[in-house]
């Protein structure tokens, strides 16, 4: 991981955003906070507060937390009804970290990153408005990172001991899940001398499925792998391509296709259409880029920038076009602590604040933004 933060290549592009045709930002935003909900399982100073993904589903707002890297699971996942206006606690799952939620069909899972059961199989959960229901049978996937549907199958992107394939499949709405062999120049890859074989990110972009692909100890590549014809096939090198700001225990935190284009976030905001060369798009003071999210054909991005006092500048920018220089700040405010999620609504934002060293006492606290321009 450490040999993941890398030096850009020459074929990167960097793109400084322009002047912007809507007026400038909003600065008397107020936020209200709406509590730390992971504070009845995690006392302060603990990373696992943090919360990693939200998402509004069904009018409630859903919270990820945990800490896969400190085994601090089972793992609450607390929703706010946003009609209602309180927090509940949506279910305990047997997890150390729910860090992403995904949406498969019409129903929102969580994968389950590191189960507190036997490795034997891998997990994720599945919510039915109710309670969040267990699916085990993910046989070997001892790390679930990340989920997604193509074709009418589920596909997972998995942690996997050595020898075995990162990536399986199920055709039939979950009951079962098969590996799918992974070819490099028409040659079955390999996959038994390395100890940390890893597809952190699952990609549909221009009807194609794309896989990340992570093996070796000390010389760790970082590969991308194309779905074709029941098996994944080596597409290209993203190592030495992109960097990333450690925020968070995934290498990219958030991702989405818009306009012709994947954007995804590291810490930084890239952005391609091809899936191999890369822009990145630079904001003006640096800051770093936490989240990104799509709400009413509107790209948004949650930037944080550290003051001289300790405290951080939070902004989200928009993008109506997909052009790289077309991203203009919303709004912006001052926070005890940078923001890690964002989730859109009808009547604005909630943001996640938290960092990775997770010691400050707001570490996990949710906010709410009322800004209705983004209706």
């Amino acid at each position: 991981m450490k040999r993941f933060i890398c030096i850009l290549l020459s074929i990167m592009f960097f793109v400084n955003i322009s002047g912007c045709s809507v007026q400038s930002p909003a600065n008397d935003i107020t936020y209200v906070e709406l509590g730390i909900p992971t504070a009845s399982r995690y006392s302060e100073g603990i990373r696992a507060r943090c919360p990693w993904d939200m998402i509004v589903w069904n009018e409630k707002l859903y919270v990820g937390s945990g800490d896969y890297d400190s085994n601090s699971g089972p793992v609450d996942i607390w929703r706010y009804d946003t009609t209602k206006g309180v927090w509940e606690n949506s279910g305990t799952v047997p997890d150390e970290e729910i860090s992403r939620f995904c949406v498969i069909g019409d129903v929102l899972v969580a994968p389950g990153i590191d189960p507190t059961e036997d490795w034997t199989y891998g997990n994720y959960y599945k919510q039915n408005g109710e309670e969040w229901v267990k699916v085990r049978n993910i046989s070997g996937g001892m790390h679930n990172f990340d989920m997604v549907e193509y074709n009418g199958s589920i596909f997972c992107g998995l942690g996997v001991a050595s020898g075995e394939y990162p990536v399986v499949c199920s055709a039939d709405g979950g009951k079962k899940f098969v590996p799918i062999k992974m070819y490099k120049d028409g040659v079955l890859l390999n996959t038994s001398d390395s100890q940390k074989v890893r597809v952190y990110d699952l990609f549909v972009f221009n009807d194609a499925l794309y896989a990340t692909f992570m093996y070796g100890d000390n010389d760790i590549t970082y590969d991308l792998y194309r779905y074709e014809n029941g098996v994944f096939v080596y597409d290209n090198q993203w190592y030495q391509k992109i960097h990333q700001v450690k925020y968070t225990n995934n290498i990219i935190s958030s991702k989405a296709e818009f306009n012709g284009k994947m954007f995804f976030t590291t810490g930084y905001l890239y952005a391609t259409a091809d899936m191999a060369n890369f822009t990145l798009v630079k904001f003006p003071n640096s800051q770093t880029v936490y989240d990104i999210s799509i709400f009413h054909d509107v790209l948004y991005v949650l930037c944080g920038e550290p003051k001289e006092d300790g405290k951080y500048i939070v902004s989200v920018w928009k993008n109506e076009t997909g052009g790289d220089t077309d991203f203009c700040e919303l709004f912006n405010f001052t926070y005890d602590i940078p923001p890690l999620s964002m989730a859109c609504y009808e009547k604005g934002f909630y943001l996640g604040m938290g960092d990775y060293n997770g010691t400050h006492e707001k570490n996990g606290m949710i906010l709410s933004i009322d800004f209705e321009e983004t209706t």
